[in-house]
């Protein structure tokens, strides 16, 4: 079974007092998997200095463009989010994603 998560991009809103706030928003919706990394998966990747950071990995089947490292996944069902620390196409044939996340807790709300 697969699950949905959103993958959202942060944008800076005027706070009306001089100055501005961050504020994400949804950019598109994405249907995988999450699973936990071990110290043992990320080792022997060319990418070793980012995902020794990373905690999880999504798994896209479907490759989709357009997801980058300066965004977030939040899972759709538990609030629960992610940095993305790292957006692979392996091998660069478009067959699906691995994006190596952070777990960063649960949102409010």
């Amino acid at each position: 079974m697969m699950f949905q998560f959103e993958i959202q991009e942060k944008s800076y809103v005027d706070d009306g007092i001089g100055g501005s706030q961050d504020e994400w928003h949804t950019v598109m919706t994405v249907t995988g998997w999450i699973d936990m990394l071990t110290g043992s998966n990320a080792s022997n990747t060319t990418q070793n200095a980012i995902t020794e950071r990373s905690t999880h990995v999504l798994i896209i089947p479907t490759f989709t463009e357009g997801i980058k490292d300066t965004m977030r996944v939040v899972d759709s069902s538990s609030k629960r989010w992610y940095t993305i620390t790292y957006c692979d196409d392996p091998v660069g044939v478009h067959h699906h994603n691995e994006i190596y996340v952070t777990y960063e807790g649960v949102l409010n709300g």
